[in-house]
């Protein structure tokens, strides 16, 4: 994880407003209020009133903090597999789960923007496609600090700083091996870091909107980083699993392009994450998942 120190929650520290509250996302066109527009003039029809649906209950984010709370205490996998299912449906399934990662969909995309020049054209082509020329001949490591402060500059909104955090933990990972110079680094090399970026952004973005402020109980401090450990392994399967059916080695993609396979492989992960983690929820021993 590159942390060592103690554990404090998702850098941010804060909750977004949305948690706990009726999703108002109103994609389908209807109206926020559950009226019809096109119905207005037939308002006093009795028949055009519409009937109430049947709802599926959506779980809460208490019962998700519960579950994730229960999995650091006990690292009972099972509870995890609950907590993640729990997320993902309070989110309103992968889709949604995926579009409200942001900026961090965003900065995944021009990491992978930097990759895939670098696949198709070379160390020059990746640095003079986004302004690095004067890093030439640089470890990689500082290639990869200065397209951090390109793509996601300090500072910002909670969103924009879940995705910084996520780049900085990608980095404390890297750094802890010895890359050599930018141009001797290999296009697998660059998509691991992408696979790292966004394994840390989706982790981030989940241990913030579960709030670490609602994760205190009998559980420590090393019990919550244990968790967030876990569920980075089982994160970071999914999101390779993710990138291996979204891109092709070595061929040039539009930014149109990328973008659009980046948002795929975060609904892609999220979906596996849910199918996985509630198969584990349901199984007798809770080792089911992920290696």
């Amino acid at each position: 994880m590159g942390t060592s120190s103690s554990y404090r929650g998702p850098k941010s520290g804060l909750v977004p407003s949305w948690l706990d509250e009726p999703d108002g996302d109103s994609s389908d066109g209807q109206p926020s209020d559950g009226t019809n527009d096109g119905d207005q003039d037939g308002g006093d029809d009795q028949n055009s009133v519409p009937q109430a649906s049947p709802i599926t209950p959506t779980p809460t984010f208490q019962a998700v903090r519960s579950n994730y709370t229960r999995f650091a205490n006990s690292q009972d996998k099972r509870a995890l597999g609950r907590a993640m299912k729990g997320y993902v449906a309070s989110a309103g399934g992968s889709r949604r789960a995926a579009r409200r990662m942001g900026s961090s969909s965003q900065t995944a995309a021009g990491v992978a923007g930097f990759a895939n020049a670098f696949a198709a054209g070379g160390p020059a082509e990746a640095l003079a496609k986004f302004n690095l020329t004067e890093y030439a001949g640089k470890p990689a490591i500082e290639v990869l600090g200065a397209l951090a402060d390109s793509l996601c500059p300090d500072g910002g909104t909670i969103d924009e700083a879940i995705a910084r955090d996520a780049m900085l933990e990608a980095l404390a990972v890297f750094a802890e091996h010895d890359l050599g110079d930018f141009e001797l680094l290999s296009p697998e090399q660059l998509g691991d870091f992408l696979i790292e970026v966004i394994t840390q952004s989706i982790v981030t973005k989940v241990v913030n909107d579960i709030g670490y402020g609602s994760l205190h109980g009998s559980a420590s401090d090393s019990d919550y980083r244990a968790a967030q450990e876990v569920l980075t392994d089982y994160t970071k399967g999914a999101v390779q699993d993710g990138i291996g059916s979204n891109f092709q080695p070595d061929k040039a993609l539009t930014n149109r392009e990328i973008q659009v396979k980046i948002e795929e492989v975060y609904v892609d992960a999220f979906g596996l994450l849910e199918v996985i983690l509630e198969d584990m929820a349901t199984s007798n021993n809770g080792e089911f998942g992920l290696k």
